[in-house]
């Protein structure tokens, strides 16, 4: 029979009742902090963005902490941002109407970003617009008070690049750039170890982007043609150089810890003759400090091998693809102690230690890091990290990965490829030239 309940079975119940509340909270992620986010620029991009936007709220989030690498007392407070896709922006109706399927909601729509720098509700902008388009609108959203998320490259030229990153670095707001490898958590975990000088003196970078793909979007109205296929004409792009070659350029700068000397460019189509303007093939090497050189090469003919950096140095080679990182040791490499431990991963007829971030935890939460596949591990996506963070920067001032000053690098190194590349002259890379007026 049921008693009647006594001042003690009230605490106490009330007391459950917070616990669980507490735990549902940390495990939905979600934060009292809502920050209303409005995406300038739905093409292709901006909608893949939107769409790891939405799916944060539903991580795990003890598996998001460990790839967010976060101290014991952020991890302590940590909460999922709780974002809300507050306006969608783009001159181009139909891709509106695509980012609205993908919200499932209706959600403010505008032609005019103006419109949104007026809203004081929302508090940040992701400009996903092309590039030649950039420097008004981030222009306008600093001044307008707003948090700015700005993809690379800042812009297409080096003086528009500088007036970005100079307001961007006297604003009082977040700015960060969409240069997602920087917050991989293989390729942060993968750098720690480069920092060490595992792989005694560097001798050689090399990287890769191959896809088979054309770029080229179906136009309704052919008065559209140029402003739908942006990436295609000189005017609005640099192709593969400014689209794809420049996050491997920042990877290489990253991990050497240098900016290059110059860079040398070849470029060709080869297969989509269609009145393009930019190349569907490119070759650069990219001549860094001490003898050390990048090769790289990119296409839109092939997809063999698909996208991958490796660093190689007297003792031993990185190799970084997407979520995995290797280590392959020369013979005469000094023991480092954790190989017996390390799983390991063949590549051709080569075998070499996995670089897992977070992999002791990993183990702790009864999870096996080598063989946790890509896809149920959404939280290690670059761009979810990087999205968090960005989050994490706005409602806790944390500081970014990818700011302003890295923004201007890798987009200076890429738009001198492309200068390399359209005289067929090598191009000089000074660290004067990068300066803020």
């Amino acid at each position: 029979m049921p008693r009647e309940m006594t001042r003690r079975d009230f605490l106490k119940a009330t007391t459950l009742v917070g616990v669980l509340a507490s735990a549902g909270s940390r495990s939905f992620g979600q934060s009292s902090d809502q920050i209303n986010v409005a995406i300038i620029g739905t093409g292709e991009h901006g909608r893949t963005l939107l769409g790891y936007l939405l799916k944060i709220p539903s991580l795990d989030v003890e598996m998001l902490k460990l790839f967010l690498d976060l101290t014991e007392r952020e991890e302590a407070s940590f909460r999922v941002p709780n974002f809300k896709v507050a306006a969608l922006c783009d001159i181009y109706e139909p891709h509106l109407k695509r980012a609205l399927d993908i919200v499932g909601q209706p959600v403010p729509t505008y032609d005019d970003y103006r419109r949104i720098l007026d809203d004081k509700d929302i508090h940040a902008v992701i400009v996903a617009t092309p590039p030649h388009t950039h420097k008004q609108i981030v222009l306008d959203s600093l001044q307008a008070g707003k948090h700015v998320w700005c993809e690379p490259p800042l812009a297409l030229n080096l003086e528009d690049a500088k007036a970005i990153a100079k307001a961007a670095t006297q604003a009082n707001t977040v700015f960060q750039v969409g240069l997602q490898k920087r917050y991989n958590p293989t390729y942060s975990h993968s750098v720690k170890f480069m920092r060490t000088g595992i792989l005694g003196k560097p001798a050689l970078v090399h990287a890769q982007w191959h896809r088979k793909t054309s770029w080229r979007l179906p136009v309704r109205d052919q008065a559209l043609e140029r402003q739908v296929n942006w990436k295609l004409y000189r005017e609005t792009s640099g192709g593969l150089l400014t689209e794809v070659a420049l996050h491997q350029f920042d990877v290489a700068r990253w991990f050497l810890g240098s900016l290059p000397i110059s860079v040398t460019a070849w470029g060709s189509t080869v297969l989509w003759q269609d009145g393009r303007e930019v190349p569907d093939t490119v070759q650069c090497v990219l001549e860094f400090p001490n003898g050390v050189r990048m090769t790289y090469h990119a296409t839109l003919t092939n997809s063999f091998q698909a996208t991958y950096e490796f660093f190689s140095g007297e003792f031993g080679t990185i190799y970084l693809s997407g979520a995995i990182g290797v280590l392959f040791k020369e013979a005469d490499a000094p023991s480092l102690g954790w190989e017996v431990y390390a799983q390991r991963h063949r590549l051709g007829r080569d075998e070499g230690y996995m670089l897992i971030a977070s992999a002791t935890k990993l183990l702790e939460l009864g999870k096996e890091p080598g063989e946790v596949g890509f896809a149920d591990r959404l939280e290690n996506n670059e761009f979810v990290v990087a999205l968090i963070r960005f989050a994490m920067a706005i409602s806790e001032g944390k500081k970014v990965a990818a700011g302003a000053l890295q923004g201007l690098e890798a987009t200076a190194i890429a738009l001198k490829a492309v200068e390399a590349l359209t005289t067929g002259t090598t191009q000089t890379i000074k660290a004067s030239d990068l300066q803020l007026d």
